[in-house]
């Protein structure tokens, strides 16, 4: 293919995304593709972010006492330019006691990764680049 542009994005040593053809230029069909992918996966995952707190809620180990712990555990899913993060925390201050106190008998925390780790996966691998990029608009 001699003679079509070729860039790169992202700069590291195991080099950068290449592309034969600049998703930016011509019809621009792909430009919009991307861009409703990345609105997609940022929908996807604040809205998978509230399953994690759903799940956490609900199978919290310990028996309520004032019911602060279950209530302050919170999942929050967060896109930072090409980053997709779910972050699960608890926000009453002694919550990190139910995670590390009594060899995690309380925990909740690691359980609600373990299981919902790959519940993510498999919805991801479902909804594939196409369904994702549906749900950004596309």
């Amino acid at each position: 293919m001699t003679g079509a542009p070729v860039g790169t994005t992202g700069v590291g040593k195991s080099g950068g995304i290449r592309w034969l053809v600049n998703p930016y230029m011509g019809s621009g069909h792909a430009a919009r593709f991307i861009i409703h992918m990345s609105a997609g996966l940022a929908v996807f995952t604040k809205g998978f972010a509230a399953q994690v707190e759903r799940y956490a809620k609900a199978h919290a180990p310990w028996s309520d006492r004032s019911g602060d712990a279950r209530a302050g555990l919170t999942a929050l899913g967060e896109q930072r330019l090409v980053t997709y993060t779910i972050t699960l925390f608890h926000t009453a201050s002694y919550g990190i006691w139910l995670e590390v106190r009594w060899d995690g008998k309380y925990a909740i925390i690691l359980p609600t990764i373990e299981h919902m780790g790959p519940v993510l996966m498999a919805e991801l691998a479902a909804l594939n680049l196409a369904g994702i990029a549906r749900l950004g608009g596309g």
